[in-house]
């Protein structure tokens, strides 16, 4: 699935990936392939983005935004 990490001055990361785990305001959150779309806010934590079960990218979290659609996952930081 096609993961997006925005900020404000840009691309954080862009690239394709098995799975993303993000601190939700109510828990942390996996997203699968074929998730059902939900928009939800960020807390502060730490996101994983996962690929053959193998950690791609990492990020510190302070708040932000999380849509997944039914082809990608874009999160507005």
């Amino acid at each position: 699935m096609q993961i997006n990490i925005v900020k404000v001055h840009g691309i954080l990361w862009s690239g394709e990936a098995d799975s993303v785990t993000v601190p939700a305001v109510e828990g942390e959150l996996t997203v699968l392939p074929h998730h059902v779309p939900l928009v939800t806010a960020l807390n502060h934590g730490r996101l994983v983005v996962k690929k053959d079960s193998k950690e791609i990218f990492t990020h510190d979290v302070d708040g932000g935004v999380l849509e997944v659609t039914e082809k990608s996952v874009t999160m507005l930081l």
